[in-house]
């Protein structure tokens, strides 16, 4: 899928040019996870036959940061989308220690943009003084939302995937349901956001299926691609894509940054389409 960043950056390895830390931004950042998953699998290859097989997701030598695994987020028992401070200096101990097999010591930061303005002014020290055979991977769909004193410290890495992307059975059923409500009256739009289960990421789900709709909506209505069928029959002008475009991006951010009542987000949105 990613052939082309693949060859630069095993490139890189092979060269002895790999980067102390990458910031990968790109719309599927699970894919772009497990893309970084595998790039560190070549890069750690040369592991003692003694070890056996090893999954990378459970390799010492590799530590996985994500808001999910937070103290708010676990003393809340939901994603409360912040990586925090605390992670930060987690992941700073960790590649500290010197690596189990003798290769490269590796951390994930999944959905970078999440951390906290305190965590990312935590990190700087690791970006600016890296030890030892050590990497870092930022991923994001938010590169915009990084500090630019951590932007600039890292090597980054654009991923556009430009086949047809697979719909999980997930998203086929929140497009579906988003089909029914979608020329309801209000009544019904704030039944479906009163009853509708947000928990985990489903809100932002919701968000990026809307917001791949409406991008190809607004392609199509300026002749870039060809006219794609519409949300149950309607219409919109390229003015109200952008429009509704905006606010998606609004709320996108805002979920990212605060603790906003996702239902009266929701509602927000659907009023407006």
């Amino acid at each position: 899928m990613y052939k082309k960043q693949e060859d630069f950056l095993i490139g890189n390895f092979e060269s002895g040019n790999l980067a102390h830390a990458y910031l990968f931004s790109g719309q599927d950042v699970e894919s772009i996870e497990n893309f970084t998953k595998e790039l560190l699998g070549v890069i750690n290859s040369a592991i003692p036959q003694s070890a056996g097989m090893i999954k990378i997701e459970s390799f010492p030598d590799l530590l996985l940061v994500k808001s999910q695994n937070s103290k708010s987020s676990q003393d809340n028992e939901k994603d409360m989308m912040e990586i925090s401070i605390e992670q930060i200096r987690n992941a700073q101990n960790f590649l500290s220690y010197k690596s189990y097999y003798g290769n490269f010591k590796a951390v994930i930061i999944e959905n970078a943009e999440r951390m906290t303005t305190e965590a990312q002014n935590c990190f700087l020290k690791s970006l600016e003084e890296p030890k030892g055979k050590t990497v870092i991977f930022l991923l994001t769909s938010r590169p915009d939302l990084i500090l630019p004193t951590i932007f600039s410290r890292c090597q980054q890495v654009k991923f556009f995937y430009k086949g047809k992307q697979e719909v999980s059975k997930d998203e086929e059923m929140i497009l579906q349901n988003i089909k029914k409500v979608i020329n309801s009256d209000l009544v019904e739009k704030f039944n479906y956001t009163k009853t509708i289960n947000l928990e985990g990421e489903k809100f932002n789900k919701i968000l990026n299926i809307l917001q791949k709709y409406f991008r190809q909506n607004l392609l199509s209505e300026v002749g870039v691609i060809e006219k794609k069928p519409t949300l149950e029959g309607r219409v919109f002008t390229a003015g109200q894509t952008s429009k509704i475009l905006r606010l998606i991006e609004k709320l996108s951010y805002q979920t990212s940054i605060y603790n906003i009542n996702e239902k009266l987000a929701l509602e927000v949105l659907l009023m407006e389409i």
